[in-house]
């Protein structure tokens, strides 16, 4: 850790600061796991956390509110704990603005306390239990946000930290003390967010029933992962149980892309849960398919309505839901799923399906859910209900957390458990030294970091169907028919490189080959500055093999890589297929444009083949109020003006018009019309709703910029 400006400030990864004043340390940007960090860095979590401005809206995919680029820099609900429950003491949080401070209260009330409408909580039995979880006997009762938290902000005088003044000027952060500047910490955002840990990639031969943990930790423990888990059913796509920080690099290490999930399962909403949900959403360039139960959905909606300072409508515009209710089978993609609630401090859900159960964050104590009973707080039918939620399962993952809203593993409670499955996988622990009679040690395992679990017959799999749902994943070559894919597969090469080696430098010429990530995770650093992280289905080098320009970026194998490489001949032909030379110079053009800068060229090319130019005279309408369009239009130059009862007027390059009306099938809502000769791009429908499905970050962003 390199001391930033001053003495008085540590530089931590992913643009975390800390600050040391006379009124306390101070945090500055909390994203997710900043808890982890802070504790591998040996600093003790500090009482005072400042939180970044919100994001311009517009001005970058993926950001907006609280995110930058899929990543919540107000993460702070560890933070929050490990200081009342650890050091029993506030923590105050600090905003920039007021509504900031407004916005954060509700996303802390709705995961620290579970749904903040009360016609949310599906009925009076599941909150009681909910407290009973959540009581805190030093307090006598159950803790709220307010026992924990103060929030201020800087507009309201919440910088006066007493012998330190925080004093916030749109470009910083200033820290004074008697007058004198003690520290300066940029505003800005700028960093490419990284895990502390990742699992390590193991080889995972597929069975009917196979797991494959992210991880199988806590909130708490810096050497470990959250627990997550993909589940591979038979020959399926693999589905997500709840959504570990920084998921998508923490996928890539694995071999996997966010386009290849099916459907993502979240058991509640607490941070560690969910902190890799707006990433997924955002920037995994896929539509997300979400199954929960209906109060947590709509709980989250306000968690990430606050987080991205959107209202919870246009959250949902972002990604689809099924709904699992408890008492309710779901049939979705060929899969039977079955919920019951879970015992957990808020709304919960415990899920079934294929073979699999997952307690999500149950606390299942035997003896104490008879005490519950024996006071009335269980029915005779929940008791049973609970007591049965696993059995006949052929694996159950099941929390072991420990603590007064966790299951606390006994000799007992293990003999119990594994006798409701074949096979009973500890998680949410960060303990490693259970004790397990003989009879227990061949059906008990703990999940951890990587860990993989396989039941029943090896489902066969081959390196050449691998190659193709690489080239599948890859948005560019998912436009050719699976025909020319399996023989585009066929006829590619792989080349390998060791984690940290040079795969080609800025500057250096084209070797004229196109390649495709199929294993690991390749850096891209431009101008000596790491700008992203890419793993599998994404391509490189066709601007190299479209025109023969010089490598604009620097690639390094980040984790041991294997690229397809595709020969000059064989891209020139898929080139001439998909009119990738005619798409190029919209590509440059979007590449100019300061909000898509975060994208992949590749993308960006991609995206260029569904727009259509089109010049237009002064006069003409291209959009009229009330009538019923299947064209939207981005402005390149010129001046349109539209009109809705007002006038206004843009002459702003990027500028949309009518996108949203087209996609949701609706009438315009502008009459547009070019005041001067203009250039406009067209986008049909269809090509809208491609975008709909593969860039969920362009939407939110048509969003915030079409009129």
């Amino acid at each position: 850790m390199k001391p930033l400006a001053t003495d008085r400030v540590w530089s931590l990864p992913n643009d975390i600061y800390f600050v040391k004043t006379a009124a306390g340390d101070v945090l500055v940007n909390s994203p997710p796991e900043s808890l982890k960090f802070l504790l591998a860095h040996g600093f003790t979590p500090p009482a005072y956390v400042l939180l970044p401005p919100d994001a311009p809206a517009g001005s970058e995919l993926g950001s907006h509110g609280f995110v930058r680029r899929g990543i919540n820099y107000a993460s702070v609900e560890f933070l929050i704990y490990a200081n009342f429950f650890g050091q029993r003491r506030q923590v105050t949080l600090i905003t920039v603005t007021q509504a900031q401070a407004e916005r954060l209260s509700i996303l802390l009330r709705e995961t620290f306390s579970g749904p903040t409408e009360p016609s949310d909580w599906p009925n009076d039995w599941l909150k009681r239990e909910c407290e009973a979880v959540a009581f805190y006997p030093p307090l006598g009762r159950v803790p709220t946000i307010d026992d924990m938290v103060t929030i201020v902000s800087l507009e309201t005088s919440g910088g006066d930290l007493g012998p330190t003044q925080i004093v916030y000027d749109g470009d910083t952060f200033l820290f004074l003390e008697n007058d004198q500047e003690v520290a300066r910490i940029p505003t800005a955002i700028t960093g490419v967010a990284l895990p502390l840990t990742v699992a390590p990639p193991q080889p995972l031969l597929r069975q009917t029933i196979t797991l494959q943990f992210i991880g199988g930790s806590d909130g708490f423990d810096p050497t470990g992962i959250t627990t997550c888990f993909l589940a591979y059913l038979g020959t399926g796509q693999p589905l997500l149980f709840d959504a570990a920080a920084y998921l998508n690099v923490r996928l890539a290490y694995l071999g996997l892309s966010p386009r290849q999930i099916d459907l993502v399962v979240i058991s509640h909403l607490h941070e560690d849960h969910i902190a890799g949900l707006p990433e997924l959403i955002l920037t995994g360039g896929k539509r997300v398919r979400l199954v929960t139960a209906q109060p947590i959905y709509r709980s989250l909606l306000r968690v990430l309505g606050a987080m991205l300072d959107l209202a919870p409508a246009a959250v949902a515009e972002l990604f689809d839901f099924f709904p699992l209710d408890p008492g309710q089978a779901l049939e979705v993609n060929g899969y039977r799923f079955e919920a019951t609630y879970a015992v957990h401090s808020i709304p919960t859900i415990a899920v079934r399906v294929g073979g699999i159960s997952y307690s999500g964050d149950m606390r299942y104590d035997e003896a104490w859910l008879a005490h519950l009973y024996r006071q009335g707080q269980l029915s005779a039918t929940r008791l049973a209900e609970l007591r049965r939620f696993a059995e006949g399962a052929e694996v159950l993952v099941h929390d072991m957390g420990g603590g007064a809203i966790h299951t606390t593993p006994t000799a007992q409670l293990l003999r119990d458990l594994s006798t409701k499955s074949r096979r009973l996988v500890l998680a949410h622990t960060s303990r490693r030294d259970l004790e397990m009679s003989r009879e227990l040690a061949g059906r008990v395992e703990i999940a951890k970091s990587g860990h993989i679990v396989g039941i029943g017959e090896v489902v066969v799999d081959d390196e050449q169907r691998q190659r193709f749902e690489t080239l599948t994943i890859c948005p560019i070559f998912a436009r050719l028919s699976v025909h020319e894919r399996v023989d585009l597969a066929a006829r590619c090469l792989v080349v390998t490189y060791p984690a940290k080696t040079m795969i080609a430098y800025e500057g250096d010429e084209s070797d004229g080959y196109t390649y495709v990530i199929h294993r690991g995770v390749v850096e891209i650093i431009v101008a000596n500055e790491s700008v992203r992280f890419l793993g599998r289905g994404n391509s490189m080098g066709e601007r190299g093999a479209l025109i023969g320009e010089p490598r604009t970026s620097t690639m390094v194998a980040h984790s041991d890589v294997e690229l397809l490489q595709i020969p000059p001949d064989v891209f020139a032909a898929v080139a001439a297929r998909l009119g990738l030379h005619e798409a190029f110079t919209r590509a440059e053009w979007l590449w100019q444009q300061p909000a898509l800068a975060s994208l992949p060229w590749a993308n960006l090319l991609d995206l260029a083949l569904d727009f259509t130019p089109r010049s237009v005279v002064a006069g003409t309408t291209l959009c009229r109020k009330g009538k019923r369009g299947t064209i939207g239009y981005l402005l390149v130059s010129g001046r349109l003006a539209f009109h809705d009862g007002t006038t206004g007027e843009s002459t702003r390059a990027g500028d949309c018009f009518g996108m949203r009306s087209v996609l949701r099938g609706e009438p315009y809502r502008l009459t547009v019309t070019a005041v001067t000769d203009s250039v406009v791009w067209e986008i049909t429908a269809v090509a809208l709703q491609r975008f709909y499905l593969n860039y969920p970050d362009l939407l939110m962003h048509l969003q915030t910029i079409d009129r």
